[in-house]
């Protein structure tokens, strides 16, 4: 687990930023006095919703590629020099990888938006852990078909890979303590 901090960058760039927001939105809602579930409730689609349209960023500038399509797999060719794609990818179908993470985003966002419009009151936290556990399975899942550098691996896994197992552990413990109360 240790390999994860060693190559620091690789998977902390979405989880990095997920982490220091929470940190500084905790902070937040204890100056405020704001329960801080109840509240991130709140931000969890809108962040969702954010995070597809990033996604579709990094599809333009050619970051967090997709490995070579094959087998009829759909595929991407990036051309441009100047994109994040190295040379010798340059031309070459790639899963558009992005843009499946963007697609997720969006449904996870739909998802949530719903849930939280329900009217069905429910514990402060539901919808952030619904969140987590929806974003780190998209998330585990896609890191299977990138192609740019993703660091170590420890059992086969990516380090983003080994933060979304931990993120969807966290989310079921969340999700189990709420429905025990």
């Amino acid at each position: 687990f240790i390999y994860v901090f060693k190559g620091f960058p690789y998977g902390f760039v979405f989880y990095g930023g997920f982490a220091a927001g929470a940190a500084a939105f905790l902070l937040y809602c204890r100056r405020n006095k704001l329960n801080f579930l109840k509240t991130a409730d709140h931000f969890a689609p809108p962040l969702a919703l954010a995070h597809a349209f990033g996604r579709l960023g990094c599809f333009m500038a050619g970051c967090c590629y997709g490995g070579p399509a094959s087998g009829g797999a759909p595929g991407v060719a990036f051309t441009n020099p100047l994109c994040e794609v190295p040379q010798a990818y340059l031309g070459v179908p790639l899963h558009p990888v992005q843009l499946y993470e963007a697609a997720g985003n969006f449904m996870i966002f739909g998802v949530l938006a719903w849930l939280s419009h329900r009217g069905k009151s429910r514990a402060g936290g539901t919808i952030l852990a619904a969140y987590m556990l929806s974003y780190s399975v998209l998330r585990f899942m896609v890191e299977f078909l990138r192609g740019d550098d993703r660091g170590g691996s420890w059992l086969g896994l990516s380090p983003a890979q080994t933060l979304s197992i931990a993120a969807a552990v966290a989310a079921i413990a969340i999700l189990v303590k709420l429905r025990k109360k």
